[in-house]
């Protein structure tokens, strides 16, 4: 039945998929070395390659040459013929087809919980939403002059009673930018700016969007263990680009330093129950995010980014599509 299912249309299209990410992975990683790319603009896209090729490249496969899937070309062209491994039993218990389908059931229960249960917890806890106590003038008056300088429109600011550091934007056109009076109380004037800057690069590259497609190119492939990592390194180069921006603005990577370091997160030590070590362990990659955020600003260049070359990018895309073709 396993080896059934493999064979199949939607069997084949789970397991190319996932092959094809692999194959895309690979290609992008070796892009990076190749040429030096270190600018987390460049990155960004090219891990887009990464997140979207795999979706399509089966379909557009058995449209351009239906006979692919034929034993013909699985054995006389293709370069690996995943049916053949997947249908070895080396311990004589279950084929490899089965191990192959749990370790994506297991990628699709960690989706889940990462991605879908948090959601529904989100928004339990709007049921009862924080309650805006208005702005201040200083805060108007400095992201008046950061809306100006980056051609956006002025957001407003929601600042709420929460003693935790909170800094975060919503809002698909019209933006508001939400600040906790804890974090006015502990940044100072220089560091605010950083902070509200970083957040007005956000609007103005359109974070929010683009964080929404590239979840629902997630969703899509939510068996897949690459999408699981690479969605997550997108984002993330999200963070430094916008950083990196943010420096180039203000000049100041210190006060940027400064304000991120505010956000570490370190959980009351208690007993070591189930949820209490998620807790550890989601605070633990929250503070290695803010880590490399403060290593890479100590390293930046302020005087900008990387040119991107869109040759090396097509030429990597083409390469993924071309080899992909022969892994079946």
């Amino acid at each position: 039945m396993i080896l059934r299912f493999i064979s199949s249309y939607p069997g084949m299209y789970i397991t190319q998929s996932v092959l094809h990410s692999f194959v895309a992975l690979i290609i992008v990683e070796l892009s990076f070395f190749a040429w030096d790319i270190r600018d987390h603009q460049a990155k960004f896209r090219y891990r887009m390659l990464t997140m979207t090729l795999p979706i399509f490249m089966f379909p557009l496969y058995q449209v351009i040459a239906p006979q692919r899937s034929a034993w013909y070309f699985r054995l006389n062209t293709a370069l690996f013929d995943s049916q053949r491994w997947l249908e070895l039993n080396p311990l004589g218990i279950i084929p490899l087809a089965g191990i192959f389908l749990a370790l994506l059931m297991v990628i699709t229960a960690v989706f889940v919980m990462q991605e879908i249960l948090p959601i529904f917890r989100e928004r339990s806890a709007r049921s009862d939403p924080k309650t805006c106590q208005g702005t201040l003038d200083t805060l108007d008056a400095m992201l008046e002059s950061i809306s100006r300088q980056i051609a956006i429109p002025k957001p407003s600011i929601c600042i709420i009673d929460e003693p935790l550091p909170i800094l975060v934007t919503q809002g698909f056109k019209n933006h508001m930018i939400i600040i906790s009076s804890h974090l006015i109380e502990l940044l100072n004037e220089r560091q605010l700016k950083a902070a509200l800057t970083h957040e007005a690069v956000h609007i103005k590259r359109d974070s929010s969007t683009k964080t929404q497609l590239i979840y629902l190119l997630r969703m899509l492939m939510f068996y897949n263990p690459v999408s699981l990592v690479e969605f997550r390194r997108i984002v993330h180069d999200d963070e430094f680009i916008c950083d990196a921006i943010a420096v180039s603005l203000t000049r100041d990577p210190a006060a940027l330093i400064a304000a991120i370091s505010s956000f570490y997160y370190h959980p009351d030590e208690g007993p070591q129950g189930i949820s209490q070590m998620k807790e550890r362990i989601e605070s633990h990659s929250h503070n290695l995010l803010l880590d490399e955020r403060i290593e890479k600003l100590r390293a930046i260049d302020v005087e900008g980014q990387e040119h991107f070359g869109w040759a090396p990018f097509a030429l990597t895309a083409s390469v993924i599509l071309a080899v992909g073709y022969l892994v079946v």
